[in-house]
């Protein structure tokens, strides 16, 4: 039996009512007046539970920060209007005591706070030192430290924050501790906001408030229109396209498992819980449309987006050989991102418009739809967009809500003059630039060449805050635009003017081309256009689906079964054959010929079955023989269906060179890369012979037999259109003269000449603009600046001259270029009166070395008419370019086929690979 002595009550035993047990050793009383002291004592004295977590800290820093933000907007203001002295390393006695991070050395101080009481940052703010902490800091880190940080790490995306704290510690003499870097963080961040809330200020004494106002001058020459501005086909030209690289990984609290995986019950992916800290800063500054607004044009735009049985829309020629046309309403992306890159839109001079965060998925059409709703809303009528999948995306416009709008503003979907010559033949002749009237000589490619520098960020942005990621990104493109795009405008604009005078000048060869192949007139270019796009078009229902019908099927099977038939009767008669007397027995090899019977046996009598089955569907009396009317046109039918199947797999795996060949010779691809992509060409190039092999098989079953492909031809097809003739059977092309490589090269330098006269109309248009703009600007932000001063807000004043000295200082550099090109022979542009500018006419002259020199164009003959063309064509005298017709020179096409053909020849070594056979036996 267990005994258990019950609990002590203290207040019997006290009033006598209760007695104690006590045992030898003694202490019972003793422990129970401890037990309720104890007790007493926690009754009146409750412990407080500390409910906060770590998690809000970031957002408490952010606040404290916020609460006195506008006194450190003050002082930061006086201190940059008093000339941004550095901070005084003598202290006062008494004063703050705080360590001091500069950019050579790191120092104890005692600041001095007088602030007239406006709180410790502000003070610290004051003598250009800014704080890690809200309300005591410990540490301060000076102006000039952060600023050189923002201007290198602008200039070097790819510089973190960890490396230049890890540059500051060994130039300090102090080892590096990860802590540093939240320190300095913290700090940048301070800066950042001051800055751009202070850049805040200027705006609005300036009147340039909100995105609608930086929408409408963000660019110069596409927006600061003037009065006598000629009308233009496109009042402006954009670009926009997404990019997988500036992705962010999510951090999500794990299973307990260890996955991150969290799937809802019909399987689809859900949001887990996020582990990251509370922080609702937002540093989009009116470059990102919002998620909300973006979300708008998603799932209650699907029904109107994807095609349907009952209203089926206009097909799209190149549909299934994009990855952003086939998965622009599904395409998901890996779960450990949240954003999973962005969507760009730039003008043609590479100004940053809009762009949006693609998040959890790759190029959804919500993101383009979304933009293209921002911009109608922006610039209204005649806009053309480039987008490497244009021709497919006007018609995802049509289908959804934006069709009325889109239709009123006259919007012109366009296809980018690279992405262009990847596309079909029939959507080249809808959406290619070269084709496109009053798109002059503009590539729309300027996305391409945006990546090719943000992509930098990519190691920065990978594990950062949501908060963090927008920074960097819009920090870049205030940035690029500014001190990038800006200070190369004039640059772009003198460059394609001297591109176009050159094409202008190939009028002369043109012509001699034109007498060589018996072109009459230009009007034949533009009827061979149509020709080509009318054949095309009726060939299209045949070449989108070969239909296998029931007797080409037949004829098949026939085939095949004559062939298992024709290889059974040889594996018997060679098993009769090693049973002679004069013969080894060798019983393993008996076996495995006798398995082999059995094999071909079986396979004769499942191509038996399937040829009966077929004689009853098809009601056949007497078997189908070679000379059967329905066997020859069944044959013709099937060996159409392979000949065209052969092409179309030749032409996919010439599109992947294409990009391939491009993306191995970028400066910016790295060694690994590279090394990869090479490796991957080898084994493509083995893929393209071995399927040119197939081709030439089809070809020569053919009845009359196609032409037949080698290798060196086949790489010459880089711009996919003469794929396209290939696929012309029974002579249908026969005399046509757009179909001779020397009539298309004649066509090509036709549009080309007149784009270029329409880029120079174009140039015209925006040299004046910018010479305008440069004028007017200058004297608008002088005449605030002196405004402000005379007011007694001297410290404004000061921020006004700085944020126009930004650009001005480029403009000299723009007088420098245009002042050449206006007196470059052939310049038909009109400028304002140089003299009219507070410009120094003597320092415009361009010094030797400083600039490029102008491409001389030789107009001394003057312009002449032509009843082909508009007026203005440059005459050439004929006989200078006589001898160089037959110098193969055809253009940038060409010579970029060249480089590709060169490539692809050292990518591939010089061994014969045999062709593969389809599984079907050959008809031939």
């Amino acid at each position: 039996m267990e005994w258990r002595q019950e609990e002590i009550q203290l207040e019997d035993v006290l009033d006598g009512s209760t007695g104690i047990e006590i045992g030898h050793g003694g202490g019972e009383f003793s422990d129970a007046l401890r037990n309720e002291l104890e007790e007493e004592y926690r009754r009146k004295h409750p412990k407080r539970m500390d409910l906060r977590t770590r998690r809000d800290r970031v957002q408490r820093r952010v606040d404290g920060f916020a609460s006195q933000m506008d006194n450190m907007i003050l002082t930061y203001i006086e201190w940059v209007g008093e000339g941004e002295a550095p901070p005084c390393r003598e202290g006062q006695e008494g004063g703050y005591r705080i360590r001091v991070v500069d950019l050579l050395d790191n120092y104890d101080l005692d600041a001095v706070l007088n602030a007239d009481g406006k709180g410790v940052a502000a003070a610290l703010i004051k003598q250009g030192l800014f704080p890690c902490a809200p309300y005591n800091p410990s540490v301060v880190i000076t102006a000039r430290t952060l600023e050189f940080f923002r201007v290198t790490h602008a200039r070097c995306p790819r510089l973190a924050i960890q490396s230049f704290v890890k540059s500051l510690c060994d130039l300090h003499g102090e080892p590096y501790r990860p802590y540093l870097c939240q320190q300095f963080s913290i700090s940048f961040d301070l800066y950042l906001e001051i800055r751009r809330r202070t850049r805040y200020r200027v705006l609005k004494l300036l009147g340039r408030m909100g995105k609608e106002w930086r929408l409408k001058h963000v660019c110069p020459c596409c927006t600061y229109e003037l009065v006598d501005d000629p009308e233009m086909t496109f009042s402006m030209l954009a670009t926009f396209d997404g990019n997988e690289s500036l992705r962010r990984v999510v951090r999500n609290v794990a299973n307990p498992d260890g996955s991150l995986d969290m799937e809802d019950d019909t399987g689809e992916p859900m949001p887990q819980k996020s582990k990251e800290r509370t922080d609702n800063r937002d540093a989009g500054e009116g470059y990102f449309i919002d998620r909300a607004e973006v979300d708008k044009w998603a799932k209650t735009k699907l029904a109107n987006i994807l095609p349907t049985d009952e209203i089926p829309g206009e097909d799209v020629p190149c549909s299934d050989r994009w990855k952003n046309m086939i998965n622009d309403v599904t395409s998901k992306m890996w779960g450990i991102f949240d954003e999973t890159g962005i969507f760009l839109a730039l003008c043609r001079h590479g100004f940053v418009l809009l762009l949006a965060d693609m998040i959890r998925s790759g190029e959804l059409a919500k993101y383009p739809l979304a933009i293209v709703n921002e911009l109608l809303d922006a610039y209204g009528k005649k806009l053309g967009l480039g987008y490497d999948v244009g021709c497919h995306f006007e018609e995802t416009i049509k289908k959804s809500n934006l069709s009325a709008k889109a239709k009123e503003n006259m919007l012109k979907m366009l296809v980018g003059a690279f992405h262009g010559h990847a596309h079909n033949r029939l959507c080249q002749l809808k959406f290619l630039a070269t084709y496109i009237h009053g798109l002059g000589l503009e590539d729309l490619e300027g996305c391409e060449r945006f990546f090719s520098k943000s992509n930098e960020m990519a190691k920065v942005v990978r594990y950062s805050s949501r908060f963090h990621r927008q920074q960097e990104i819009t920090g870049f493109i205030k940035h690029f635009d500014d001190f990038e795009t800006y200070p190369n405008l004039s640059k772009f604009l003198c460059k394609n003017y001297e591109q176009a005078l050159a094409l202008l000048a190939t009028e002369a060869r043109l012509k001699l081309l034109m007498r060589k192949e018996g072109i009459e007139s230009f009007e034949e270019f533009d009827r061979w256009l149509v020709e080509e796009k009318e054949w095309l078009e009726s060939k299209k229902a045949q070449t989108a689906k070969q239909v296998v019908t029931l007797e080409m099927d037949y004829v098949q099977k026939l085939v095949n079964l004559s062939a298992s038939e024709t290889k059974l009767k040889h594996l018997q008669a060679a098993i009769r054959g090693s049973r002679g007397e004069d013969t080894d027995y060798d019983p393993v090899k008996l076996a495995a010929a006798k398995r082999s019977v059995r094999h071909a046996r079986e396979i004769r009598d499942r191509d038996m079955d399937v040829v009966m089955e077929l004689d009853n569907r098809l009601e056949v009396k007497d078997p189908w023989k070679t000379t059967t009317p329905e066997w020859i046109v069944a044959v013709k039918s099937l060996k159409h269906k392979k000949f065209m199947e052969a092409l179309n797999a030749l032409e996919v795996l010439i599109v992947q060179r294409i990009f391939e060949l491009t993306k191995v010779n970028q400066s910016e691809t790295g060694y690994k890369l590279r090394k990869h992509i090479a490796k991957a060409l080898q084994t493509r190039s083995e893929a393209v012979k071995n399927s040119i092999a197939r081709y030439n098989m089809a070809a020569l079953g053919m009845e009359p037999p196609m032409p037949l492909l080698t290798w060196d031809e086949v790489v010459e097809y880089v711009f996919l259109a003469d794929f396209e003739f290939l696929r012309a059977t029974d002579g249908e092309l026969d005399g046509k003269k757009w179909t001779r490589p020397a009539c298309r090269l004649a066509m090509t330098m036709y549009f080309k000449i007149i784009r270029a006269r329409e880029e120079i109309v174009r140039l015209n248009v925006e040299v004046r603009r910018l010479v305008t703009w440069i004028s007017d600007e200058d004297e608008f932000l002088r005449r605030k600046e002196a405004e402000v001063q005379d007011k007694g807000v001297p410290h404004m004043a000061v921020l006004i001259r700085a944020y126009r000295l930004e650009r001005a200082r480029s403009d000299m550099g723009h007088m420098k270029r245009i002042w050449a090109l206006a007196k470059m022979p052939g310049f038909t542009g009109a400028v304002m009166d140089l003299s009219e500018m507070d410009v120094d006419l003597s320092e415009l002259e361009v010094e030797q070395g400083e600039e490029d020199e102008p491409v001389a164009i030789d107009l001394a003959t003057g312009w002449q008419g032509d009843p082909g063309l508009e007026e203005g064509w440059v005459n050439v005298e004929e006989s200078a370019v006589e001898e160089g017709i037959e110098e193969d020179d055809e253009g940038q096409e060409q010579e970029l086929a060249g480089v590709i053909y060169e490539l692809a020849r050292i990518s591939v070594d010089g061994r014969t690979s045999e062709g593969g056979g389809d599984q079907e036996t050959s008809l031939t």
